[in-house]
């Protein structure tokens, strides 16, 4: 079962829960770039979007914009320090291709319960 570390990153160290478990309180605090700082709260707020979406998208079927929406999440979290919302981007985009929309559901929410947790501090 994964676990999750204080970075928000995907652990396979037993015994900690995973975002699928019923959601936690504990923040998941990653560190930040400091030059990326400022950048940050829009790069979470375009994330809770790309959440927001989803359900849409999936009603819809739209497996193509699903896929989009994962291919920029799995390219852009760990440029921004948040390797975790790569990872569930690359499990969204990899479900979307091959249109499992239960599996799309079920990354969605866990992010939200990572984008709910997420705490941020500047990296010294």
């Amino acid at each position: 079962a994964l676990g999750w570390v204080a970075s928000g990153v995907p652990s396979a160290r037993p015994g900690l829960r995973c975002p699928s478990q019923p959601a936690m309180t504990t923040p998941i605090v990653v560190r930040i770039d400091p030059d990326l700082w400022a950048l940050i709260p829009g790069y979470l707020a375009n994330r809770q979007h790309d959440l927001a979406q989803l359900p849409g998208l999936l009603e819809a079927a739209d497996w193509l914009a699903l896929a989009f929406i994962g291919h920029g999440m799995k390219g852009s979290g760990g440029s921004y320090g948040f390797d975790a919302i790569s990872e569930y981007g690359a499990r969204i985009e990899r479900a979307a291709q091959t249109a499992q929309g239960d599996v799309v559901r079920g990354v969605a929410a866990e992010l939200a319960d990572y984008l709910a947790r997420v705490d941020t501090l500047p990296d010294t």
